[in-house]
């Protein structure tokens, strides 16, 4: 059985809708392990060696947070610099890293509909276009890349059902790591 670490970066998961309804879904998964950088981190001190050794213990790592200006949030990326350091996270003399051949999954929530994140949408380019930076630190890091989670329209025009339906997707995607 995999050991799944779900690291959540929403600044108020509280008042959260959508991120909210993704952790809910799979929190009582015996297998994962919910983190919550926001609610365990509130002045932005972030213990580095204590998340390089909650990183270590887990197989798969998902990453999930809202999408904030075509990016993460910033104490998701501030963990990112302060975590993912040479040495440990990647190197560049070709030796395997501390995370080389651990799943990666970002997981990502976007206010609009899934139409503006195309060339001809409203913002003219994908979530994996404009978030590619997750796919370059990950393949820096030497992580097994999986295929991104997009939830969008959670400000505008996402159903109760078709949240209630990517929740239970989401609950599938990580009990399958059980196996």
């Amino acid at each position: 059985m995999s050991k799944v670490l779900l690291v959540i970066g929403h600044p108020d998961l509280s008042q959260s809708k959508a991120n909210a309804a993704l952790v809910d879904a799979v929190r009582d998964l015996a297998h994962v392990t919910v983190h919550d950088l926001y609610a365990t981190y509130p002045d932005f001190q972030i213990d580095a060696d204590a998340e390089r050794a909650l990183l270590a213990e887990h197989d798969v790592i998902v990453f999930q947070h809202p999408v904030f200006w075509y990016n993460t949030t910033p104490l998701f990326k501030q963990w990112q610099d302060k975590v993912f350091t040479f040495g440990w996270a990647f190197t560049m003399d070709g030796s395997s890293s501390q995370l080389a051949g651990k799943k990666a999954i970002v997981a990502v929530t976007a206010g609009v509909p899934g139409d503006h994140y195309t060339p001809e949408g409203a913002n003219q380019a994908t979530l994996e276009t404009l978030l590619s930076s997750w796919h370059a630190t990950l393949r820096l890091c030497q992580f097994d890349i999986q295929p991104m989670v997009k939830v969008y329209g959670t400000a505008f025009g996402l159903s109760d059902e078709d949240l209630a339906i990517a929740a239970k997707q989401y609950n599938e995607l990580l009990a399958s790591f059980a196996a």
